[in-house]
């Protein structure tokens, strides 16, 4: 126990010292802080010590020491920056860009770009052929590809909103890792994601939701509608998305019965370098030995991984699974892979053998007590119950946690309500850029959703039995006959008899190409078109706030939901009594929408 008057002269340092740790904690994010002062006071008042100005001397350099990591892994980016400053230094960032063209007025686009390499890689942007690039950074696009120049990646890096997406989505991955390497990220801390990410991402949403809100889309005829109307018609709403995923499933399970197919739930996880802890039991945690710091981004990619290798190992055996793929996190971020695979009865094993062997290969030495931490598979038995309906669990709590009548679905694995858990699930998708949901092995579902457009539009003419037949069926939620229709399970993108009807020559801001956009559908065998978006949409401010560039075609309204999607709302003539005047609106940001950018 430290002399009375040791503890005096401590705490006196203590107070003293209060303001310069204060100015070295300024560039370290907040939910760091706390942790870092609590150390500093340990050291502090240390018996460790015998010299007050050792005790003093090494718990300042403590901080230092902090300071300096948090600098050295956000290199020129400061970790500790609100939303506001770094729309900021986004602009500071075009400021600095501009000032090297007029200060090098000769010189080419080339030229350019490598004179500011160096300050790109200090702020997380790389050129496409950077072999120092970090996973998870932005890389410009490949020059002479898809219409990209040395001009139009110039053109990028003066524009704000190239910077804006591209300093959030650095810092917010950069705080998101650090925090999962020092706890913040567990089932004793905050589950999938840190309480601060899951906070930056929900006010990324609020302003999200405010910007669609403060945009009007009308059309030749009048009808007018905001953005978050739109947007809570389309799958962006959770209930519609749940209500499609589960119509998909449902259906994939009508198709294998209808064959008298296995249906199979597999879970991949990933070996124990990955995860940053482990569970003791009882809500126990304990860092993991094994942990190699890596991001959830990367454990994703180990996934992807091995998936294409046993792909490319079941398309040597002819065998060919349909179902989905569900990615959700671990306590502590690592992503793990859920599978509902149907695929005939003699070649369930051989589908098992491959996945079990291609999953347990790596880090083999970790599984002496059986592979089920790496790998589990169950095969779903017909005459207990549902394929979908063992599956729904999994897709409500990534989703919003809910049943379709509202309800949550009760508590997760890991001890939380899933209403409240699914929140964060989302944030943590957001944030490392993890697609949820995946289908595997049949048709495309943007095929579906075009056949309901044209269904919900009265007056078209169809031209073709089979896009006729395949529209009433997507018309009437009717998935696995829709594949029927289609030609069943199996069949490659280029065999399908209907395909997408595409306009080509878009560009974007820059000048590129920027691929296609969906006019309809198309019949592969006579080539009849179908248009399926038969209004012309332009979108607009309110007309109290600052006008901006129209759209053109954003997506027709879709129709009221049934069978997984949605049913055209009425005009706005009706729904506003004949008033064509547009929707007061909340202030405009300028994010985009779409979490964490």
């Amino acid at each position: 126990m430290l002399h009375p008057l040791a503890l005096r002269n401590r705490r006196d340092c203590l107070k003293d010292d209060r303001q310069r740790v204060d100015n070295w904690l300024r560039t370290v994010p907040a939910q760091f802080t706390a942790c870092i002062r609590r150390e500093h006071n340990k050291l502090l008042f240390s018996e460790e010590f015998r010299h007050d100005g050792d005790a003093r001397r090494a718990a300042n350099l403590h901080v230092q020491d902090r300071r300096d990591h948090f600098k050295e892994i956000g290199g020129r980016l400061n970790l500790a920056a609100s939303d506001d400053e770094l729309c900021t230094a986004a602009k500071q960032a075009v400021q600095h860009v501009e000032s090297i063209q007029r200060l090098h007025r000769s010189a080419d686009f080339e030229s350019l770009l490598d004179r500011l390499a160096d300050y790109l890689r200090e702020r997380d942007v790389f050129f496409y052929d950077d072999e120092a690039a970090p996973e998870g950074c932005t890389r410009l696009p490949q020059p002479e590809k898809r219409g990209v120049t040395h001009e139009t990646l110039f053109k990028r890096l003066v524009d704000e909103g190239f910077w804006r997406k591209v300093l959030r989505r650095a810092v917010a991955r950069k705080v998101e890792a650090e925090a999962i390497r020092c706890g913040f990220v567990n089932q004793r801390a905050g589950l999938y994601v840190s309480d601060d990410t899951l906070l930056r991402v929900r006010a990324q949403r609020c302003r999200n939701r405010a910007l669609l809100e403060s945009l009007v889309a009308f059309n030749e005829l009048g009808d007018e509608f905001t953005l978050a109307e739109l947007s809570d018609l389309s799958v962006s709403n959770p209930n519609n998305r749940r209500a499609e995923l589960m119509t998909r499933i449902a259906g994939f399970e009508t198709i294998a019965r209808s064959l008298e197919h296995a249906a199979l739930f597999l879970t991949v996880t990933c070996p124990s370098r990955f995860h940053a802890f482990r569970k003791l039991g009882k809500g126990k945690v304990v860092a993991n030995t094994k942990y190699c710091g890596s991001t959830p981004r990367q454990a994703q990619q180990y996934l992807s991984g091995l998936y294409a290798c046993i792909r490319a190992e079941l398309h040597r055996r002819n065998i060919s699974p349909y179902g989905f793929r569900i990615a959700e996190p671990h306590h502590d971020a690592c992503p793990h892979w859920h599978l509902l695979l149907f695929v005939p009865q003699d070649q369930a094993a051989d589908m098992i053998a491959v996945f079990r062997d291609y999953s347990t290969r790596e880090d083999r030495d970790e599984l002496a007590g059986g592979d089920e931490p790496r790998f589990k598979c169950v095969e779903i038995d017909w005459s207990l119950g549902t394929a979908a309906g063992y599956v729904a669990k999994y897709v409500c709590k990534n989703i919003d946690g809910r049943k379709s009548d509202g309800e949550s679905i009760g508590i997760n694995f890991d001890g939380v309500d899933t209403a409240t858990a699914a929140e964060r699930v989302l944030a943590w998708a957001s944030v490392w850029g993890i697609r949820q949901f995946q289908q595997v092995g049949i048709a495309p579902v943007t095929i579906w959703r075009e056949l309901r457009r044209i269904s919900n539009n009265e007056g078209i003419e169809i031209g073709s039995d089979i896009i006729s037949r395949a529209a009433e069926a997507a018309d009437a939620g009717e998935w696995a006959e829709f594949v029927k229709v289609l030609g069943g399970t199996g069949l490659k993108l280029a065999d399908l008899p209907i395909r997408l009807g595409r306009e080509t020559g878009r560009t974007n801001r820059y000048g590129e190409d920027v691929g296609v956009r969906i006019l309809g559908v198309v019949d592969a065998d006579d080539g009849v078109f179908v248009k399926s978006r038969i209004h012309k949409w332009t979108v607009d401010f309110a007309p109290d706030r600052e006008r901006s560039e129209p759209w053109t075609r954003v997506n027709n309204y879709t129709a009221a939901q049934r069978g997984g999607t949605t049913r055209v709302p009425p005009p706005v003539a009706m729904r506003r009594g004949g008033d064509k005047s547009r929707p007061s609106t909340v202030a405009v940001h300028e994010q985009r929408a779409g979490g964490v950018t």
